[in-house]
């Protein structure tokens, strides 16, 4: 007979099941029958939905490790694209644009600027802690009225860097419809517009998440922690090889004129500075900036957006004197202190007179003495042995007439001309050798960049060995070495001290520093549209090079007075900074 106990436990055990089960049923008849419209509302309110999480672009540094760009994150209010309505007093819109005290016109601009694009639209664009306080307060009047976060570029230095960082600006529709790979952007991202920010792009441009939330019917998030579908990508960061120091120094240096100065590091070709003026804000590109402002900009006839560094050309005037002595010496036409014709302040060549910069003439001067002052009647005769082919090839040695750096797609070759270039421009045979006497002093159809004359200068100090200039110091490159100098060491070494001198007793003494041998070069570019600009090119310590200078003021005149004092500020700044020189106002004295 079964146990009375274990019957008993069967029994409540029962009564225990039974209890629960009745418990269960009425639950579900509560929420099947009893509040059926609640839940129907709840689940017909909350739903799953995908938010595209755009990635924060990659900072960029300077060489000390100064932050020069970075992100700023600010707060959009955006709405669904179909809840919006146009017409009459009570429509979305107008109610709307009086909740947030947006504009009328400016509002329906943008509106109608998105019409193309999918997704949200963008009714405010870096909304006031006022308006985003509005949408907690009325957000339930306008399902789906969100506030979404956005990181906008921010140029710390403005533009101090523009024409070498560039900017960024919004992906249009217009762009997505035009040829090009553009996988994986939609209208409102950010994308390197110029400079760096363009060069660099797939580098800082990271790669969007998508993360799946559930929300309600006013398109707040709700429940629980978003799933990220793919997760956020950050921009790599990106170190610049300038110095933000040395480029305030070069910008100061230059003021407000229209120029720019580079300077190199003649071991690497590491780009220490490099300054255009005039210039711009990049932080007007970040922002919504209007019509007028945009034309204003573009069509300024100081060209703000003209990167001078790498864009614009000029005669190099002599500069490019040591070029035109190391073909000569290079062929064996003269030598080292070859003298020729007296200078008299010009020479003539058929029923041209050629002059000399000095209208008096310098007299008798040998080779040294003709760099040292720059006597124009001394390379007008050696113009005369030399032909096109030898001069063009002593020039393609150091790199002139091809583009030098590898991240500015805009950067131009300039010119060295050969007899193709002439027979092109002038006919076949209808040109004379006059048009040597003007390439052997820099002047006529040959022109070159700043940047190419810093790389001269550098590769005159170094025999040939410097690098192309390198604007970066991330992602790391193998460093690629020019081909070696076609002129023997000791010509190269004999143009050095002339430069030496040139610095020391010549056109070059305002960029002279104390203690630190500087071996330099001024130029007077002839400009046919107004005055003539002023260069001057530089390398130091001359005895153990470590950086090299380009620096052209334009419309200024002469170099020894213009250009020579801006490249010895920028040279007393570096080596101030390497203790080799005694900061400024440290010297003893009674």
């Amino acid at each position: 007979m079964p146990d009375r106990d274990f019957l008993l436990r069967v029994g409540v055990f029962r009564l225990v099941v039974g209890g629960l089960f009745l418990i269960l049923v009425g639950n579900l008849f509560g929420m099947m029958v009893l509040r059926h419209d609640y839940y129907q509302g709840q689940a017909l309110e909350n739903r799953q939905e995908r938010f595209r999480v755009r990635a924060p672009r990659g900072r960029i540094f300077d060489r000390e490790g100064k932050v020069l760009a970075d992100n700023l994150y600010i707060a959009d209010i955006v709405v669904p694209r179909g809840s919006v309505t146009e017409d009459g007093p009570d429509s979305t819109l107008a109610r709307l644009m009086t909740w947030f005290d947006l504009p009328p016109a400016e509002t329906v601009e943008r509106l109608v600027e998105q019409k193309r694009r999918s997704g949200p639209l963008v009714l405010v664009r870096n909304a006031s802690m006022a308006q985003i306080s509005a949408v907690e307060e009325r957000g339930r009047e306008l399902p789906g009225v969100r506030v979404r976060a956005r990181a906008r570029r921010r140029y710390l230095h403005g533009p101090l860097f523009a024409h070498v960082i560039g900017y960024v600006g919004e992906v249009g529709q217009a762009d997505l419809d035009t040829t090009g790979d553009w996988t994986g952007y939609r209208p409102g991202d950010s994308i390197g517009k110029q400079g760096l920010e363009a060069s660099l792009e797939s580098v800082l441009r990271g790669t969007s998440g998508v993360k799946l939330e559930e929300v309600n019917a006013s398109g707040r998030v709700v429940g629980r922690e978003a799933v990220w579908l793919r997760e956020v990508e950050p921009g790599t960061d990106v170190t610049l090889a300038i110095s933000l120091h040395l480029q305030e120094v070069m910008a100061a240096a230059i003021g407000d004129r229209p120029a720019c100065g580079v300077a190199l590091d003649t071991e690497t070709g590491q780009v220490l500075a490099a300054y255009s003026n005039p210039t711009f804000d990049p932080n007007l590109m970040t922002v919504s900036i209007s019509t007028d402002q945009w034309r204003q900009l573009t069509s300024d006839p100081a060209k703000p957006f003209f990167n001078r560094v790498v864009q614009a050309t000029y005669p190099p005037a002599s500069l490019y004197k040591p070029v035109t002595s190391l073909a000569a010496l290079q062929h064996r036409l003269v030598g080292r202190e070859t003298y020729l014709e007296p200078c008299l302040g010009g020479w003539e060549f058929g029923n041209r007179y050629f002059r000399c910069w000095l209208p008096t003439g310098h007299g008798d001067v040998d080779h040294t003495e003709a760099i040292v002052r720059s006597c124009d009647t001394f390379y007008y005769q050696l113009a005369l042995r030399l032909d096109l082919e030898q001069l063009g090839a002593a020039a393609r040695a150091f790199g002139l007439g091809r583009t030098c750096t590898r991240l500015f797609s805009d950067e131009v070759a300039g010119n060295v001309p050969d007899t193709e270039y002439y027979d092109r421009r002038f006919g076949e045979g209808r040109w004379t050798r006059g048009v040597m006497l003007n390439n052997a002093i820099g002047q006529g159809e040959l022109l070159v960049t700043p940047i190419q004359m810093a790389v001269l200068a550098g590769r005159l100090a170094t025999s040939g060995r410097m690098p192309d200039p390198e604007f970066v110091l991330l992602p790391p490159e193998p460093t690629q070495r020019p081909a070696p100098l076609p002129f023997r060491e000791a010509d190269l070494a004999w143009v050095r001290d002339a430069l030496i001198e040139t610095v020391d007793r010549g056109t070059g003494k305002q960029a002279g520093l104390e203690g630190i041998p500087v071996a330099g070069k001024t130029g007077t570019a002839q400009n046919p549209h107004g005055a003539d600009h002023a260069w001057f090119m530089c390398f130091a310590p001359a005895d153990a090079p470590e950086v090299a200078v380009a620096v052209i003021i334009e419309n200024a005149g002469h170099g020894s007075t213009e250009a020579a004092p801006v490249a010895g500020t920028w040279l007393e700044a570096y080596f101030r900074g390497t203790g080799r020189l005694a900061p400024a106002g440290s010297e003893g004295g009674s």
